[in-house]
C-alpha cells in the first residue's frame, strides 16, 4: 500500500513563513520523495516512488532509461492525458552537458547551445543525445501493482496519483528538486 505522510502536527507548530519556498528531495536509494520547508521541516513524504528502469546516473542519455541525479527546478507544470500532471524539470543542466561533451558523447555546438539556453533561463534542447522531458508525474491509468513493484519510467520520477495530488499542493514553477 502506498504511504503518504502529511505531517500536520508539525505544520501547526511551525510558522507559515517557514513554508514560503518548499523544496523536494527524491531519495533514489529509499525511493521516497519528501517535501521540506525552507527550515528543513518535512511537510510530506511519499514512499514507493518509481524511477527509471535503467537505474540512476549522473547524466541521462536518450534511451538509457536512467533517472539523472542533480539539483533541478520545476520549469513547467502541465496536465497530462497519460500521467495526470507532468512537473517538467530543467534537465539537462549545464554540468550534464559539459560532462557529456568531456565523455565525447555531445558535440561542442550542442553543448554550447544547452549552456546558452540554460544561461538565458530557457528550456534546453530536449532532443539531443542527453534526451529530455525529465520530470515528476503520476501513474495515470497505469497498473499500481507494477508501479509499486518495479522502476518502470523512461527516466522520470513517478508517484501514484494520490501522492501526485498531495505533491501538487506544494509544487510550483521554480520549486527546487534534488534527485540523489
Amino acid at each position: 500500500m502506498m504511504r503518504i505522510r502529511l505531517l500536520l502536527p508539525v505544520l501547526l507548530l511551525a510558522s507559515l513563513s517557514a513554508f514560503a519556498e518548499p523544496w523536494a528531495l527524491v531519495d533514489t536509494g529509499a525511493q521516497t520523495l519528501t517535501v521540506f520547508s525552507t527550515s528543513g521541516v518535512a511537510l510530506l513524504t511519499v514512499d514507493h516512488v518509481a524511477l527509471g528502469s535503467g537505474g540512476v546516473s549522473d547524466v541521462h542519455y536518450r534511451g538509457d532509461n536512467t533517472t539523472p541525479r542533480g539539483h533541478y527546478r520545476i520549469r513547467a507544470i502541465r496536465k497530462s492525458h497519460r500521467f495526470v500532471t507532468f512537473y517538467e524539470l530543467d534537465y539537462p543542466l549545464t554540468a550534464q552537458a559539459e560532462q557529456a561533451f568531456r565523455d565525447g558523447r555531445l558535440s561542442a555546438a550542442t553543448r554550447d547551445l544547452i549552456v546558452a539556453q540554460n544561461d538565458a533561463s530557457q528550456r534546453a534542447v530536449q532532443r539531443s543525445i542527453l534526451g529530455g522531458w525529465i520530470g515528476i508525474h503520476g501513474v495515470g491509468l497505469g497498473n499500481l501493482d507494477i508501479h509499486r513493484s518495479f522502476n518502470w519510467t523512461d527516466g522520470c520520477v513517478a508517484l501514484d496519483n494520490d501522492a501526485l495530488a498531495a505533491f501538487g499542493e506544494w509544487a510550483d514553477v521554480g520549486m527546487r528538486i534534488e534527485i540523489r
